[in-house]
């Protein structure tokens, strides 16, 4: 499915670009108050818990997101993205593809569940 036939709501747009622009408060404004982020199997439920989770893992070491494959199903948007940024990566495949699946209700991130892809990422 190509990308450019899929229009992401303007909040993702705005989720992806304060994240590569290391933005916390426009990130933190794309959820809503009572938002779910499933990161790698660890659940942040609200603001302030997502706010932590993202200043510490991805705006205080500067990730970037590539997205390399956009689908829409059901109301829902799973992009697979390209990470980079100042992390230790030691740690995790190089390159590191992930899978963010969006659910979005009244222009706000509900539920954000983070995968790696297994597919692209480096074994």
């Amino acid at each position: 499915m190509s990308n450019r036939t899929i229009k992401l709501p303007p909040v993702i747009q705005s989720f992806i670009k304060a994240t590569n622009d290391h933005d916390s408060n426009v990130f933190i404004n794309t959820f809503a108050d009572d938002a779910l982020v499933n990161d790698v199997a660890r659940n942040f439920w609200g603001k302030d818990s997502i706010k932590q989770w993202a200043d510490k893992e991805i705006i205080d070491v500067k990730i970037t997101v590539e997205a390399d494959e956009i689908v829409e199903h059901y109301g829902d948007f799973i992009i697979t993205a390209l990470i980079n940024g100042n992390y230790d990566k030691s740690k995790v495949p190089d390159p590191l593809y992930l899978d963010y699946f969006f659910t979005v209700n009244e222009n706000r991130i509900v539920k954000l569940i983070i995968t790696k892809n297994k597919e692209k990422s480096a074994k």
